[in-house]
């Protein structure tokens, strides 16, 4: 059921209507309408109606047992039933009872569940758990994105933990491995495992999950936000041909993947002063001993002025003064196609008309000037392209401005310095800093959640902040290598890294007395690359 077209082809147990239709025809009709509907609101009353994942108040040791006393305010989900089948969704024929938590790092989850036959024979971590007695847990954290998460843990103890990028065809072979989960977990069985023709009772399951695990998709969630989750669950009996599945979300198709129809969960905070703070700084107390008096000094009388009042700009993106005179030469981009122009003001600042210097068929992000600019006239352009009908790429390209007015671009010019396929959260932010070294950023590459995992990744010029040496390239491109940087030398990794870890650089600027570069990246976060 949960990977690929496993739909029900029967079960040993029939529907409320099936046997309704049985008992009628046989003349045994002890079951009549007006039961199913009490079966029907026996099933609604089970079900939990506002699913909360509630603070962990105190710690939790990892037993199989939950006895430790956090678990006392968790709130109690049960009503495992079976959806799919509509007005005739029936409970599961064997009670789950499940619990979630939270803390500052880690994501709690127990689950009690009723079975009379234990059986998991699957061992090997990240296998197909779901041909065993399973307990499933699915999180959604976006509701516009595609993402989500997926823990097993079965009654052997078995895991399998990963995180769907998208829900597609053969997913589950591509994706199980491409991220090293640390989840947690330990099972407490009622009964003996696959000793098939005896009777069990049950098992439990207690697990862990740090949010460093999510990182894919952020990490952990801010208190009060809502995520889309589902409980679910495999059991296996001797006796029925095919496994019962089971689930705590509304899912119209026997299919614990539909996202689409997982339940809305909240993350509360804590409910006391006194409980342990998810994250933030201390609660303000103002001071009460102080004996400065006064005021500051007002702030300077500035006041905000339109220097271009009339100038027709659509979309501007960059702009930079060009040395040695006092135009700014600006990128504004076509806000239908995104594609850039690049255009120059007038010499006066009553000239409110714009010089096209250039049009792009390319995204373009920033804008730098070589150091010794004036003499050799090199403009450098970050920009984003497909060209030629290949992939999209980010790249470095220079142009050669003309030195004396009208200050012109040199007709084909234009030269690619370094470049890298990227499609989405691009980076492309240019700057020269006072070692005279180039210093490009790059993004991750995708424009969701780094969905190719680059992030940490040193073998690809992605997620960066590179450093080049434009002045003294190396044979075979149009840029060297600085000696100095971290990772000259190390086999495999690509020397022009400077910084790693960037999802959406696309902002830089040099601090003109420190020299300090500071990075803008479209996540509210500012770096500082050292």
């Amino acid at each position: 059921m949960s990977y690929g077209a496993r739909e029900q082809r029967g079960t040993s147990r029939p529907s409320v209507a099936m046997l309704a239709a049985l008992l009628l025809v046989t003349g045994l009709c002890w079951f009549s309408v007006p039961s199913m509907a009490a079966e029907l609101e026996r099933v609604q009353a089970k079900q939990t109606k506002q699913f909360q994942c509630r603070w962990a108040d105190g710690p939790i040791l990892i037993d199989g047992q939950a006895s430790d006393g956090a678990w006392q305010k968790a709130q109690l989900i049960e009503g495992f039933y079976l959806p799919w089948l509509k007005d005739q969704a029936p409970l599961a024929r064997a009670a789950t009872r499940a619990r979630l938590l939270w803390d500052r790092d880690y994501l709690y989850f127990f689950a009690d569940l009723e079975d009379q036959d234990l059986f998991a024979d699957i061992r090997q971590h990240d296998g197909k758990t779901w041909n065993n007695d399973v307990f499933e847990l699915f999180f959604k954290p976006a509701a516009n994105r595609p993402g989500y998460y997926e823990f097993h843990v079965s009654a052997a103890g078995t895991m399998m933990d990963m995180f769907v990028p998208r829900r597609e065809k053969g997913f589950f072979e591509r994706h199980v491995k491409e991220i090293a989960f640390h989840l947690q977990s330990k099972v407490s069985l009622r009964g003996t495992l696959n000793q098939r023709q005896d009777k069990d009772q049950g098992w439990s399951v207690e697990g862990k999950i740090p949010w460093t695990d999510m990182l894919s998709t952020g990490g952990r969630p801010a208190v009060d936000e809502q995520w889309q989750f589902s409980l679910c669950r495999y059991d296996y009996s001797l006796n029925d041909k095919e496994p019962e599945l089971s689930t705590t979300a509304p899912l119209s198709q026997r299919d614990f993947h539909r996202h689409e129809d997982y339940s809305p969960l909240q993350f509360v905070g804590p409910v006391s002063e006194t409980a342990v703070q998810p994250y933030g700084v201390d609660r303000f107390v103002p001071a009460t001993t102080s004996r400065i008096s006064g005021s500051p000094d007002p702030p300077l009388p500035y006041r905000v002025e339109r220097v271009y009042p009339d100038l027709k700009l659509d979309l501007p993106i960059f702009a930079i003064l060009q040395p040695g005179t006092s135009q700014f030469i600006i990128l504004d981009q076509d806000p239908k196609s995104g594609k850039a122009r690049l255009v120059r003001t007038g010499k006066a600042q009553n000239n409110e008309s714009l010089e096209v210097l250039r049009e792009l068929a390319s995204v373009a992000y920033s804008i730098t000037f070589h150091p010794e600019f004036l003499s050799n006239g090199y403009m450098y352009l970050g920009d984003n392209a497909a060209v030629d009908g290949g992939p999209k790429k980010s790249r470095v390209v220079r142009y050669t401005m003309q030195r004396e007015a009208p200050f012109k671009i040199v007709p084909d010019s234009e030269k690619i310095i370094i470049q890298w396929d990227s499609n989405g959260h691009n980076g492309a932010a240019v700057v020269f800093g006072h070692d005279g070294m180039m210093y490009i950023t790059s993004g991750d590459g995708t424009s969701d959640s780094d969905d190719n995992i680059t992030g940490q990744g040193l073998d690809h010029l992605l997620a960066k902040v590179l450093r080049i040496d434009v002045d003294h390239p190396d044979a075979g491109r149009e840029y060297g290598v600085p000696k100095d940087n971290p990772l000259v030398g190390k086999k495999g990794l690509r020397p022009e890294t400077w910084c790693v870890g960037m999802r959406n650089p696309w902002r830089m600027t040099v601090d003109a007395r420190t020299g300090h570069i500071w990075v803008g990246k479209k996540v509210e976060v500012v770096a500082i690359p050292q």
